[in-house]
C-alpha cells in the first residue's frame, strides 16, 4: 500500500466514527502488544460504551477469520505514515493486550455499560453461514467474558443480564446471544453469576438416585431468564428454532428432572413461552416417564405432578410427551401412560389432548379398569370430532380384531 494508502487510513482513524470496523480492516498485528494497540487506539477520537461494545463484539468474532495478507498491508501503511515502527505479525487477536490498551486509552469508558450494549452491536459481530443458519464462532463468548474481567480486572462482575434477560438480541446479533448463551450455561459462577439473574427458579430438593438440585454446579438450569431468552432468540427469527433448542442439549443431558422443571416454570411465567422450543422441551425430557420399559423413572412422581400443575402449558407438554410416546412405541405404552394419567387426576385432560389414535386406545383401557364410562366418552368425542375420529375406531377395532399389536393405530391416526 501506498504512502497516500497510509495516509488515507490516518484520516479515517482521526474522523472514524465506527472504531470497530477500522481496527478490523487494521488487523491482528494491532494488539501484537498493548502498547502499540493503545497507540493505534490514541489515534481515534474518544469514544464511549456503545463504541467500546462493537469493538468487543468484533475483535471477540473474528478470532482467526481475517485475510492477514491484506490487513499487514494495511497496517504498515498507517505505521509508515505515523511513524510507529512496524508491527509484528500475527494472526489472532491477542486479547489481553487488547484489553489492557482499551482500558488505558479509554479509562473513563464504563466496561459494564458496554456489556449491556453487546446486543446493539449489529454487524460488528461477525458471522457466517446463510441467513436463520448464520453462526458466530463459539470461541466468542469466551473471549468476550476474557476481555471483560482483564479490563475491569475483578472490581465488578459481568452483567448477566447483558445477555440473559428474557429478550432476544435483533438482527446481526441473534447468533452471537445463542452462541453467547450456550457458552455462559456451562461457565463456573465465577465467571458468570446465574445466581444474579431477575427470575431463579428455587432449588429442586425432593428428588432421588442423587440428582443435584440445583441441576449443575452454576446454577445455570434454574435461572427462568435462561430459558425465556432461548424461547424469545428461537421466536425472534434471527437463527432457527433447531438451532436454539441445541443450547438445551447440555443441561438435558447434565438434568433432564430440572430442566424440564424449569422449562414449564418459564411458561407459566410468561403465557406468551407455552408451546415452541419450551415445550419441545419439556416434551423430551419428560418422555422417559412415559415409556413402557420401566427404567430411568425415579423421580416421574415429583417431577410429572409439578410439570402438569404448572398451567396449561406444562399440561400440553405431557400430553405432547404421551403422543409421541405412543407413536414411538405403540400398545405397549399404553397401560404406563393411564398409570400416570391416574396419579395425576388427569384422566379427562388427557383424553382431550390427545390424538385420536391414542385416545382410543387410552379410553378403552380405562374403561376395562372402570376408570371410564366408554359409552358415553364414544359419544361426546364423535360429537366433537365427527368422521375422523370415526375412522380412528374403525381401525382400532380392525386392529384389536387381527390381534396387531394389542389395537395399536397407525402413528398420526
Amino acid at each position: 500500500m501506498s504512502r497516500d494508502g497510509g495516509d488515507d487510513i490516518v484520516a479515517r482513524l482521526s474522523s472514524s466514527t465506527s472504531p470497530a470496523a477500522v481496527i478490523k480492516e487494521l488487523g491482528y498485528g494491532c494488539t501484537a502488544s498493548a502498547d502499540y494497540f493503545k497507540r493505534v487506539v490514541g489515534l481515534m477520537p474518544a469514544f464511549g460504551a456503545h463504541e467500546l461494545a462493537k469493538v468487543v463484539a468484533m475483535l471477540a468474532s473474528t478470532q482467526d477469520a481475517l485475510d492477514v495478507s491484506a490487513t499487514d498491508l494495511t497496517l504498515n501503511a498507517l505505521a509508515a505514515a505515523v511513524g510507529l515502527e512496524t508491527p509484528q505479525r500475527a494472526t489472532s487477536w491477542n486479547y489481553e493486550n487488547a484489553a489492557d490498551a482499551l482500558r488505558a486509552a479509554r479509562p473513563d469508558a464504563d466496561w459494564a455499560e458496554a456489556m449491556m450494549l453487546l446486543g446493539e452491536a449489529g454487524d460488528s459481530w461477525t458471522s457466517i453461514g446463510q441467513e436463520r443458519e448464520r453462526e458466530v464462532d463459539a470461541r466468542a463468548p469466551e473471549a468476550v467474558l476474557r476481555m471483560f474481567k482483564r479490563a475491569v480486572d475483578g472490581a465488578v462482575a459481568f452483567p448477566v443480564e447483558a445477555v440473559c434477560s428474557g429478550a432476544a438480541w435483533e438482527g446481526a446479533a441473534a447468533p452471537a446471544q445463542l452462541a453467547f448463551l450456550a457458552h455462559a450455561s456451562t461457565c463456573s459462577l465465577d465467571v458468570f453469576d446465574w445466581r444474579a439473574c431477575r427470575r431463579v427458579m428455587p432449588p429442586v430438593t425432593d428428588l432421588s438416585g442423587g440428582a443435584n438440585p440445583v441441576g449443575t454446579p452454576n446454577h445455570a438450569w434454574l435461572s427462568l431468564d435462561l430459558y425465556l431468552t432461548l424461547d424469545a432468540v428461537a421466536r425472534g427469527g434471527g437463527v432457527s428454532p433447531a438451532r436454539a433448542l441445541s443450547a438445551f442439549d447440555a443441561g438435558l443431558s447434565a438434568c433432564p428432572d430440572v430442566v424440564a422443571l424449569g422449562a414449564a416454570s418459564a411458561m407459566a411465567e410468561e403465557a406468551a413461552a407455552q408451546g415452541g422450543v419450551l415445550a419441545e422441551v419439556v416434551a423430551n425430557a419428560i418422555s422417559v416417564y412415559l415409556s413402557s420399559s420401566g427404567t430411568g423413572q425415579g423421580n416421574s412422581g415429583a417431577v410429572l405432578h409439578r410439570v402438569w400443575a404448572s398451567g396449561p402449558g406444562g399440561q400440553d407438554c405431557v400430553a405432547m410427551a404421551m403422543a409421541a410416546t405412543h407413536e414411538r412405541e405403540g400398545g405397549p405404552a399404553v397401560p404406563r401412560m393411564l398409570d400416570v394419567c391416574q396419579d395425576l387426576k388427569a384422566l379427562p385432560a388427557a383424553l382431550d389432548r390427545a390424538p385420536h389414535a391414542l385416545a382410543v386406545e387410552l379410553a378403552a383401557l380405562a374403561a376395562r379398569r372402570e376408570y371410564l364410562n366408554l359409552e358415553k366418552w364414544l359419544q361426546e368425542r364423535a360429537a366433537a370430532s365427527g368422521a375422523p375420529f370415526a375412522a380412528a375406531c374403525l381401525r382400532f377395532l380392525r386392529a384389536r380384531a387381527t390381534g396387531d399389536d394389542a389395537g395399536t393405530l397407525p402413528p398420526g391416526a
